[in-house]
């Protein structure tokens, strides 16, 4: 598949995304790992004719909110996770045939008692292995499972996509809005701790913390394809960050697509949050664009 890099005019549509954040929440919550004595969920978007007989492709969900935060919606502080945000892009590709699986993860908590970024990475690959580990169980097709993310969850989207290997599959793609490709040297994401208890991080000098979070430090060849999304007026995680990413992909012949959003700032895929409801519509024509380009192989 051919890279290119393409900006998209900020149009007017009519798109009313209202009945599918109706139904923000997922149909089946599980905890996929407990920690701590709290439950870590993944809530499950089936598709209408859902079924033992057939294998489903499948679009795993994670929410953004620096790493921090995830409520956007005043049910989810008293239910806990119920996949809610992206919930209505799960919902939607739900109806197109698609398992959606929205996950969730540790929040960050800046200090080194506390969790870190790291830990949220941690808790993704282990989301990915929980999933896989129970393909047969939920009918998933493991040579179409994708990831999609914004913001933090663009960054967790693309940690995946460099750095998660399992034997014998390989992730078809991965969407990363407005991602955040690296934190090394960036005084816009002073989130990296000055000492660390995680196993990992415990082992290496703490200047090297960054890099190993990287997504942009991380590519080599086996990196999955990668299908970026950024405003061109981002104010909050700057272009420079896809546009470097998509020039280190393209340098190693790798599938990559720069969707550019004109005049657009900051999370613009959530329809239950942004005002910029044009940038969203834009966004999900974007992906089902490119998941339909997939089927048919082009």
């Amino acid at each position: 598949m051919a890279n290119f890099s393409i900006t998209h005019d900020l149009v007017a549509g009519n798109r009313d995304f209202s009945d599918l954040i109706a139904r923000h929440s997922g149909d089946k919550t599980v905890a996929y790992k407990i920690l701590d004595g709290e439950e870590i969920r993944m809530s499950f978007f089936f598709p209408d004719d859902y079924s033992g007989d057939k294998k489903y492709p499948c679009i795993v969900y994670i929410h953004g909110g620096g790493w921090t935060g995830r409520d956007i919606f005043p049910d989810q502080e008293q239910d806990g996770w119920q996949g809610d945000q992206f919930g209505f892009l799960a919902r939607h590709h739900s109806e197109m045939g698609y398992l959606g699986i929205s996950i969730d993860y540790r929040m960050e908590r800046h200090h080194a008692e506390g969790y870190q970024i790291i830990d949220c990475c941690d808790d993704c690959i282990e989301a990915m292995d929980y999933i896989l580990d129970r393909a047969e169980e939920y009918h998933i097709d493991t040579e179409r499972v994708y990831v999609l993310g914004e913001s933090a969850g663009g960054h967790l989207a693309a940690y995946i996509a460099v750095k998660y290997k399992r034997e014998g599959f390989k992730l078809k793609g991965a969407f990363c809005g407005n991602p955040v490709m690296y934190f090394e040297g960036d005084p816009d994401f002073e989130m990296i701790p000055s000492s660390s208890t995680h196993p990992v991080w415990a082992k290496m000098d703490p200047k090297d913390y960054a890099k190993s979070i990287s997504p942009l430090c991380l590519i080599d060849k086996d990196t999955a394809p990668c299908i970026l999304l950024h405003g061109n007026a981002d104010s909050c995680v700057i272009p420079r960050h896809s546009q470097l990413f998509y020039d280190k992909m393209c340098e190693l012949g790798l599938d990559c697509e720069l969707h550019w959003i004109d005049k657009t700032n900051h999370a613009f895929m959530l329809a239950e949050f942004t005002d910029n409801l044009d940038a969203c519509r834009i966004s999900v024509e974007i992906v089902d664009d490119r998941l339909k380009r997939d089927e048919d192989g082009k």
